[in-house]
């Protein structure tokens, strides 16, 4: 039987991104007075109070699927620097990518809206870091889908921080998040070519 690449991947940051998940949906079983998933967003859900002032039960569940998403996204990451063209990529997308997922990690702190801030740099230079190896691999579907999944997550921050439309702030969130996150664990999963050492060539 012949070994796909997706076969060799780990299947732990998939593991614990669907743990994460397992457990948000726990969470908002738990929240008090129920959770309103097209009218709240996830941030509501490590709150805590809820918006009524009773103590958030589910707080400490959500804190945890917080910390275990980051942990598995920020494998992917390692991961994925591990596939850079050069140093400079490996090390961009490594501290970049990581360094977002540290931060989120503590986006569940009282510092929670400049916390939000640092991880969209960190992993706005991560991402542009990964659109440029998968430009010089010429994986042109990858990246055009990356592009797209990400401007959705770039349209979530501009309505969080401008305040404006922020009605629709809950599903786009949980829109714009599951698109950026399917996208990078199939770029996990399905990694393309080898990258070739600096200055290599064919053979002559």
């Amino acid at each position: 039987m012949v070994r796909t690449p997706s076969d060799r991947r780990s299947r732990w940051p998939v593991g614990l991104v669907g743990l994460a998940l397992l457990l948000f949906g726990v969470a908002a079983a738990q929240y008090p007075g129920g959770y309103a998933w097209f009218e709240q967003s996830i941030s509501s859900l490590f709150q805590p109070q809820t918006t009524n002032g009773v103590a958030n039960a589910a707080r400490p569940v959500a804190v945890a699927a917080v910390l275990v998403f980051c942990t598995g996204i920020g494998l992917v990451f390692h991961a994925v620097a591990g596939r850079g063209p050069t140093r400079l990529h490996r090390k961009t997308i490594e501290i970049a990518g990581i360094g977002s997922m540290v931060y989120a990690s503590l986006v569940v702190t009282p510092m929670h809206d400049v916390l939000v801030g640092v991880t969209l740099v960190f992993f706005v230079v991560a991402m542009v870091a990964i659109f440029h190896m998968l430009w010089s691999q010429s994986r042109l579907a990858m990246l055009l889908t990356g592009v797209a999944c990400i401007s959705g997550t770039l349209w979530n921050a501009a309505i969080y921080f401008s305040e404006s439309a922020s009605t629709f702030l809950p599903i786009v969130q949980k829109v714009s998040t599951g698109l950026w996150v399917g996208w990078l664990l199939a770029l996990y999963l399905f990694p393309g070519p080898e990258p070739r050492p600096a200055g290599s060539g064919r053979p002559a």
